[in-house]
């Protein structure tokens, strides 16, 4: 039994607009345990990032959580005082953009410093020199003398290194990615993700993995919990889902990316576009672009169920698998 370090459960979060309260999410419920990789994949706007930022206690007002659950090792995240002393101590995250989550005017050694003494109660001193312990850690060369410079003196790679760095100063026991490659070329993807694994294995850290790339899950990560309009689809180990996706949203994903077992041409995209926050979604929300879907579908939104043993689908249409 692997110890639950995360349980989020049944969060909705909310947004007001000038024509009503639009949900982000509906109910999303994603457990990560001890030495994890759970991946979170979906499409842009299906309620991945603003899941993390929940987590985190981010949210930015005027959205809010009005129900639902945040708990890490027991403790309610939902309480401002817990998350504050979890945030960036026992959870950490790795932004998707790191030039614009650095500040331009300080120092990268500057930057890192202040986890060390605000989180851990280094002196400057010892920070400084675990600074340059970090940045040898995340394959930073030269880190005595990158130390001292400041972002906009790194490329994209080396940012992004920057920030598992800083991420990892506290010595936390979950790391929250946040589409860690991308905007970066495949070779630098690559060694980011081996830094991750390597870093992951070696220091004991469960990883949670926001992505749009399946390439990447596929690589990286033990769990799979697939997000649509803010709703999980299908959760599932990462092999078995590759091998027979259950969801038709799941199903699509797989075979709008491109493979190296087959021909460019054979790439087949989602039909149609994903729903608008702003419309009120009677049944499935993937009904309108599912070519599998009933008039059922169209009425009844179909539940999160397990159907095998770690494999959960919400299609009414699981029956026939």
């Amino acid at each position: 039994m692997i110890e639950r370090l995360l349980e989020v459960k049944n969060l909705k979060i909310a947004f007001p607009t000038i024509s009503g309260i639009r949900y982000a999410t509906h109910d999303v419920t994603i457990n990560v345990g001890a030495n994890e990789r759970l991946g979170v994949v979906g499409e842009s706007g299906s309620g991945k990032s603003v899941t993390a930022l929940a987590i985190l206690g981010l949210v930015q007002s005027p959205g809010r959580i009005v129900s639902g659950s945040v708990r890490w090792c027991g403790k309610d995240m939902l309480d401002p005082k817990v998350a504050q002393e979890v945030r960036g101590r026992d959870i950490a995250m790795i932004f998707q953009d790191p030039m614009a989550s650095l500040n331009p005017l300080m120092k990268i050694e500057k930057q890192i410093s202040e986890v060390l003494i605000k989180r851990r109660g280094f002196d400057r001193s010892t920070a400084s020199k675990r600074v340059i312990e970090l940045l040898e850690m995340v394959g930073i060369p030269s880190p005595q003398e990158r130390s001292k410079q400041f972002p906009f003196e790194f490329s994209g790679g080396m940012l992004q290194r920057v920030m598992i760095a800083s991420a990892l100063a506290s010595e936390p026991k979950l790391l929250i990615a946040d589409e860690p490659t991308t905007a970066l070329d495949v070779t630098i993807q690559a060694q980011i993700l081996e830094l991750l694994s390597t870093l992951s294995k070696d220091l004991g850290v469960s990883v949670m993995m926001i992505t749009h790339d399946l390439g990447v899950v596929a690589e990286f990560c033990d769990r799979v919990q697939v997000m649509y309009a803010g709703r999980i689809v299908e959760r599932a180990p990462c092999i078995p889902l590759f091998a027979e996706p259950l969801h038709p949203y799941s199903r699509g994903l797989i075979e709008s990316s491109p493979r190296v077992d087959r021909e460019a041409n054979s790439v087949e995209p989602i039909a149609g576009e994903p729903p608008s926050h702003a419309l009120e979604i009677d049944g499935c929300p993937f009904s309108n672009r599912c070519n599998e879907s009933s008039s059922r579908c169209k009425i009844e939104e179909p539940q999160l169920v397990e159907v095998s043993p770690q494999r959960w689908v919400g299609c009414w249409n699981r029956e026939k698998k």
